[in-house]
This record gives structure tokens, C-alpha cells and sequence, in this order.
């Protein structure tokens, strides 16, 4: 199955690889952040401008400094060892939606490596939770906990994974849109210096009403 990504105005191939579960759910390490530029504004445009969402300021689009999968939007705090992304990904037609979230966390802490992880809350949204999307579209939301250490090291922080599936049914499509946001950060981590920012639900909600797509062409097969 081939998706079609447009992106700063040119159209990439993205192909989605199997991984163990059966998602791509590619993940990259956050550092180096010296050098990002803080936006004018908080409005962050994804996949050069099919979708877009407000973000704080100071989470700063990582494909300026890293590589990242055409398949994502990976941005980062700057203030914090936070982080948020989506992704765009083959639709699991054969998944329930009352499992798709705990799905997801599973193929996440796969994919991350993490020691532990469970769910803490799965729901379907409520009107108005994602007012940018067109009525009917099924939106799961809840959050999820992982144990997981930073590239490799012997310690562990506990990080909370507010987490919302969007599931598009006509475009053959899972979103799988995550905050990554550490509630307990290990002080022999690489990020010990980090500091443990509240408010991270709040701030997901917030990100949730502000999500739009704003080009349907994003999710065309090639």
C-alpha cells in the first residue's frame, strides 16, 4: 500500500514497513536542539501545510536538524523533554476501535523499547474535542504510561503518552497523534537536567481543538 505525502510543495513516497505489530511507528531520539527558531506564532503547519494545529512556541520542528520519516511530524520542546507527533499510517481495518488505543501504545513501547507501559484512559471523544474535523469522523482519545530510558542507558523515566487515534474509514488511514510528556525524569537520565512541565493534558486538548486537515490530497494512493 502506497501513500502519497505532499510536502513543502513537492510530492514524496511514503511506504509503510511492517514492525512487529504491524505499524510503522518509527521513533528518533530528541537532542541537539541548540540552533531551533521559535515561530512567530503558535500555529505549526504539518506535512507542509496538509494539516495544521497550534503548538507553544518553543516546540521546534525537528526535520531542521534530524531526519524524520516522510510518514511523521516530529516537533519538540525546547523548554522541556517533551514532544509531539503524528503520524500517518495504514489503516488496521481489522482493529477494533475500542482497541485501537491501547494498539497503538503497545507498537509504541515496541518500538521505544520501554520497560513498561499501560493504559490509563480510552475513550471516544466527545463533540467538540476535535472541532476540525469533519462530523462523524471517529476520534479515540485517552492516555497511556511508559517506563523507558533514553538512548540505551541502564535508567528509566516514566513518561505519559496523551494519545488520539483518528480513524478515516474513505482515506484507508489511521492518525495517530501522541504527547510525549515525562512525569518523572530519572536523575542519572541524559535528560536529568530536563525540567518536569505540568499541564501536559491541558495542553493536548488544546492541540486537539486546534487539529485540522486542511488538504484531503495528503492521503492519496499512488
Amino acid at each position: 500500500r502506497t501513500f502519497w505525502l505532499r510536502r513543502n510543495r513537492s510530492v514524496q513516497v511514503c511506504r509503510r514497513s511492517a514492525f512487529r505489530s504491524g505499524v510503522s511507528s518509527v521513533r528518533i531520539t530528541l537532542g541537539g536542539m541548540a540552533g531551533a527558531t521559535l515561530r512567530d506564532g503558535e500555529g505549526a503547519e504539518l506535512f507542509g501545510g496538509a494539516m495544521a494545529c497550534d503548538l507553544p512556541r518553543t516546540f521546534a520542528d525537528t526535520s531542521a536538524f534530524r531526519q524524520v520519516p516522510d510518514h511523521q511530524e516530529v516537533w519538540a520542546d525546547t523548554a522541556s523533554d517533551r514532544s509531539f507527533i503524528v503520524e500517518v499510517l495504514e489503516r488496521k481495518a481489522d482493529l477494533p476501535d475500542d482497541q485501537a488505543l491501547a494498539f497503538f501504545l503497545s507498537d509504541l513501547a515496541a518500538a521505544s523499547d520501554a520497560r513498561e507501559a499501560r493504559v490509563l484512559a480510552a475513550r471516544a471523544a466527545a463533540d467538540g474535542e476535535l472541532p476540525g474535523l469533519p462530523a462523524g469522523t471517529v476520534c479515540l482519545v485517552g492516555a497511556g504510561e511508559q517506563r523507558v530510558a533514553k538512548f540505551g542507558e541502564s535508567c528509566a523515566n516514566t513518561v505519559v503518552v496523551h494519545m488520539c487515534a483518528v480513524r478515516l474509514l474513505e482515506q484507508g488511514t489511521d492518525l495517530l497523534i501522541t504527547l510525549n510528556d515525562p512525569i518523572a525524569i530519572d536523575a542519572q537520565s541524559s535528560s536529568g537536567d530536563q525540567p518536569v512541565v505540568q499541564g501536559g493534558g491541558r495542553l493536548f486538548e488544546s492541540v486537539l481543538r486546534s487539529f485540522r486537515i486542511l488538504d484531503w490530497e495528503l492521503f492519496h494512493e499512488g
